[in-house]
């Protein structure tokens, strides 16, 4: 399991690395919410928008959530999320 507090997702915005730290728990629990049919991951995405910190991430569902990113939000975005799942 990964662990991973959204309210403090830290976003390269520029390509000089310039990284700005975005609380993103509602925007990304939303789009897992609209953007998916299986029970687990729903209430995950409840969890991840109601969420005061770190919450745990399943292996199982770390495929699925980087899938709804991508096709959800902008590249630097995407790439703040998969750094964090991936490491």
């Amino acid at each position: 399991m990964k662990k991973i507090d959204f309210s403090k997702l830290l976003v390269e915005i520029t390509f000089e690395g310039d990284i700005v730290e975005y609380d993103l728990r509602k925007q990304i629990g939303n789009a897992i919410h609209m953007n998916t049919n299986d029970i687990g991951v729903d209430d995950l995405a409840r969890k991840i928008y109601f969420s005061d910190g770190e919450i745990e991430i399943p292996e199982e569902y770390i495929d699925t959530i980087l899938q709804i990113i991508s096709q959800n939000f902008v590249v630097p975005v995407q790439n703040a999320v998969s750094k964090i799942l991936k490491q």
